[in-house]
């Protein structure tokens, strides 16, 4: 009895997290309730409606936001190679909350939400690729590698979900800039969390990008993704189905106000639905085999996003929007854990960051040229139907991507 007593004893303790995992997921709850509300409410929420914006207004802050952390995600991966991911981690969180601060002091106009939309794309993208990062290096086995990087999306998707939710709220009593308060409060406990959130694993002294340059660290990085079978297939399918969001991103605002005709706090709840879909998602796909978790896995979860997509803009009715972003926040919950477990489980310790932040350099550069030429496309075709037509590019390139996928290594 004594023995099976033991036995669950270990059991139990084998499923609790680290400190320093619970930590990691602390981080990345707290920048993502921020990021999120500023993102739809203080930057495309305030250039719809507050500065009456039209779609180029829209696309010239989304672009320089996105393409500020494609930039982020790019410069981070050498960094964290070099000097690791929690020192990383807390230079940019105080870069961020420095950014916001002055954002809530500053009067609103054109020229500072382009301001914010620069500073706060840079520093996100180098925090996104951190916390992507960060769990090579506090875990080294399959099966925690899927619970913690589960979990992290988990938790990461309730802060996605509840970040815009308290901005709407907020919003309702004070005016529209106080997300960058709540922006710089969320910083602050992150950073403060991030103090005690330490490496478990150190990559051996002399190897990797530890010595070398910056801009050497992020060819490394794409040479060493388009020379893996399956890192190559991540990004690739990343980038092509991603391509299509672009349009989303200066357009999504203006398919809210002048389609489903509803308010800018409807950016927040319908973020929220995803949010929550995609916390269920999550949480399913740390209960899967480990042996499930598979590039075939990674593509279906991708065409479904395009699925999803093409049901949440099809019509001009809120509640079939909110079927649509219901089926988008499930497949993501399942997407984006399984880019960075891939990611980690197929990079050795000593390039993680490097790769990690080629690949997230993919997928957020994917939308500049299609965030540059969606309102032309626009002023020509409609919101709604340029929105459309990105969601089945995302649905094809998931599709063409699954039917030529073969698990056989030999095939390449």
């Amino acid at each position: 009895m004594s023995f099976i007593k033991d036995l669950g004893k270990r059991s139990t303790q084998e499923k609790k997290f680290t400190s320093g995992e619970m930590r990691l997921i602390a981080i990345e709850c707290l920048q993502w309730c921020a990021m999120t509300a500023v993102y739809y409410l203080g930057l495309i929420g305030i250039a719809t409606y507050d500065l009456g914006g039209d779609a180029f207004l829209v696309a010239a802050v989304t672009l320089a936001h996105n393409l500020m952390t494609s930039i982020g995600n790019a410069v981070s991966g050498p960094v964290i190679d070099r000097i690791g991911p929690r020192r990383t981690t807390l230079g940019s969180l105080a870069l961020s909350m420095v950014a916001s601060l002055v954002m809530w002091i500053i009067p609103i106009n054109v020229a500072s939400v382009m301001f914010a939309a620069v500073f706060l794309g840079l520093t996100g993208g180098f925090i996104n690729t951190c916390t992507h990062t960060f769990p090579a290096y506090l875990v080294d086995t399959p099966d925690r590698r899927q619970r913690l990087n589960g979990h992290l999306v988990l938790y990461g998707n309730v802060a996605f979900m509840i970040g815009p939710i308290i901005g709407g709220v907020l919003m309702g009593y004070f005016p529209t800039k106080v997300v960058y308060l709540l922006l710089s409060v969320c910083m602050g406990m992150a950073f403060a969390v991030a103090l005690q959130c330490h490496e478990v694993f150190v990559p051996e002294r002399g190897k990797g990008v530890g010595r070398s340059h910056v801009a050497s660290g992020m060819v490394d990085g794409a040479r060493i993704v388009f020379h893996d079978r399956k890192l190559r297939v991540v990004f690739l399918s990343g980038f092509l189905g991603f391509f299509a969001f672009g349009a989303f991103d200066s357009l999504e605002s203006l398919y809210y106000r002048d389609v489903l005709r509803v308010d800018i706090a409807w950016l927040g709840y319908l973020s929220a639905v995803v949010g929550l879909t995609s916390a269920i998602g999550s949480y399913m796909l740390t209960k899967m085999p480990t042996e499930r978790l598979s590039i075939r896995l990674l593509l279906q979860s991708l065409f479904l996003v395009g699925v999803g997509s093409i049901v949440y803009v099809a019509t001009d009715q809120l509640w079939v929007a909110i079927v649509g972003q219901l089926i988008n926040g499930f497949a993501w919950g399942y997407l984006e854990p399984l880019q960075m477990i891939l990611t980690q489980e197929n990079t050795p310790l000593t390039h993680v960051g490097r790769v990690t932040g080629f690949v997230r350099f993919g997928l957020m550069s994917a939308g500049v040229v299609p965030l540059l030429a969606a309102p032309f496309l626009s002023s020509v075709l409609g919101v709604q139907p340029v929105l459309l037509g990105a969601s089945c590019v995302v649905a094809l390139v998931g599709m063409a991507f699954l039917m030529n996928w073969r698990d056989d290594p030999e095939h390449s």
